[in-house]
């Protein structure tokens, strides 16, 4: 059964996990240390010795990885720790990534009822609840406060017996009391809010259970797109092949993690609310406005427990990796339902989420224009699709960029939507007057019909790949790993058609 601390063994086996001894302070050193590891796509990173909180640690940047431009420089791809965390191997390609997900999310796998777990080696009561006793750290400089960024919140809704579950950045506000994160440009409140205002209308407080340090699939369900009334419990056990164990909450009915580092309980009572922000988010800083209050009643936790946080803003960031894997996967599904046929979807980290690079399984009139429509109905982030040909490896951007430079016609394959209702993105702010945003998406492929009619008419890219022969190119790898030792490392040799 995996946990975050066998997490972290898996991370430290594979070469993506850094343990800090040295002292370091909770209070913005300990993000900036992961905010500058994660520009250049370093590891994860474990703080053993937190300044003024003997036998507790904190960990970053675990699920972070190089964009295009480290990748090679790092030997480490962007989705390897994503991808150990569900037990695959860390060098597994973007696109077998995407199948194993794809055969895992439709096939959930139900959760299992235990008597305890490792959760209550510490169990804290109501009137001895004190935040201040953790090392939630201070992640910006012009932040509201201390933060707990890297929680799964669960609150239940008893009519339809459905437990949601969210990753919401929570402000420690007091000795017992956080307040919810709000996000940017959201058009429609979030499920939590909507239980809270269905349990407001009948005068009831609404139970929380707050689960800090989980199982890594159990955080990425949680921040998938899930519509009301998903098992993410069963869809948690599903991503990692093996069922979630869980326990009761002790204030409610909600079924927690029972080897989570850290829970938090509580309720959010009616009509109570507080300010938060400003905090700074994916691209800026978020303004302060007012949310629900979070008031903590009981605290179970592991002995000398590891608390997680993520250094948001610092590109590319946990939420950006996890969405920019997770939420391609759900395009890919959408564009199914949609007959898009695309060989994968990839939403690189270095765009935050903006750009969407879709490539074309099959090359019909009016395909491109379809993924393009489509991707932009359905995401909430995508505002830039670039359609490619079937021939670009999802790990090599070079020849998208080419393709797009080269292909793309600025007056056939150029298409511009201005002004549309669609809102801005999480990560976009060039219209603050109207709320609104524009879409833009390039046909960068090559026109229809040719390479079956007339192939010798298609220009050559001029790469590695095209330029010498097969036998050479593994020779030439071979030598410039194991003898000439160059850097960066030519780690992979991709096939011919990759």
């Amino acid at each position: 059964m995996r946990t975050l601390r066998s997490f972290l063994d898996d991370l430290k086996n594979t070469n993506n996990l850094k343990v800090i001894n040295d002292p370091v302070s909770w209070d913005l050193e300990a993000s900036a240390i992961c905010g500058m590891n994660q520009r250049v796509g370093g590891p994860a990173v474990h703080f053993t010795n937190v300044t003024g909180y003997p036998g507790m640690s904190l960990a970053g940047s675990l699920f972070t990885g190089p964009g295009y431009a480290y990748e090679n420089e790092q030997n480490r791809k962007m989705q390897a720790k994503i991808a150990v965390g569900m037990g695959l191997e860390p060098e597994i390609h973007y696109e077998e990534l995407m199948d194993v997900l794809g055969d895992r999310l439709r096939a959930p796998i139900k959760a299992i009822e235990v008597e305890g777990g490792a959760v209550d080696e510490v169990v804290v009561e109501a009137k001895d609840v004190d935040l201040w006793s953790y090392p939630f750290p201070r992640i910006h400089d012009k932040d509201a406060g201390r933060y707990i960024t890297s929680p799964v919140v669960m609150t239940r809704d008893p009519e339809m017996g459905w437990t949601n579950w969210g990753v919401y950045r929570l402000l420690v506000a007091g000795r017992n009391k956080l307040v919810l994160g709000t996000l940017p440009h959201l058009t429609q409140p979030r499920h939590i809010e909507i239980m809270a205002k269905k349990f407001a209308s009948k005068g009831e407080p609404l139970p929380f259970a707050i689960a800090i340090g989980v199982p890594p699939t159990v955080f990425y369900t949680a921040a998938l797109l899930n519509p009301p009334g998903a098992d993410e419990l069963g869809a948690a056990g599903g991503l990692m092949l093996d069922p979630v164990a869980t326990i009761k909450a002790r204030l409610s009915d909600i079924r927690i993690p029972a080897d989570a580092e850290m829970v938090l309980e509580g309720h959010i009572y009616p009509g109570e609310m507080a300010e938060e922000g400003p905090f700074g988010w994916v691209s800026y800083y978020t303004p302060e406005q007012k949310n629900l209050v979070f008031k903590v009643e009981l605290i179970r936790h592991r002995k000398n427990p590891i608390i997680p946080f993520v250094a948001e803003g610092m590109m590319p960031s946990d939420t950006v990796c996890i969405y920019s894997v997770f939420h391609s996967r759900e395009l890919m599904n959408w564009l199914g339902a949609m007959k898009c046929a695309v060989r994968y979807i990839a939403l690189p980290v270095e765009a935050r989420l903006v750009l969407c690079l879709a490539s074309m399984a099959v090359k019909v009139p009016g395909m491109a224009q379809r993924i393009a429509t489509t991707t932009f109905a359905v995401s909430p982030f995508v505002r830039k699709t670039v359609v490619l040909d079937s021939d670009v490896d999802a790990e090599d951007i070079a020849p998208a960029l080419n393709d797009i430079s080269q292909k793309a016609h600025p007056l056939r394959d150029w298409h511009l939507q201005p002004k549309q209702d669609k809102p801005l993105g999480w990560t976009e702010n060039h219209d603050w007057d109207t709320g609104t945003t524009s879409t833009f998406w390039w046909e960068s492929s090559w026109p229809y019909g040719k390479e079956e009619d007339e192939p010798e008419t298609l220009p050559m890219r001029a790469e590695f790949e095209k330029l010498y022969p097969l036998e050479l190119q593994e020779e030439v790898i071979r030598k410039w790993n194991d003898v000439l030792k160059l850097e960066p490392k030519a780690w992979r040799f991709k096939e011919p058609g990759e």
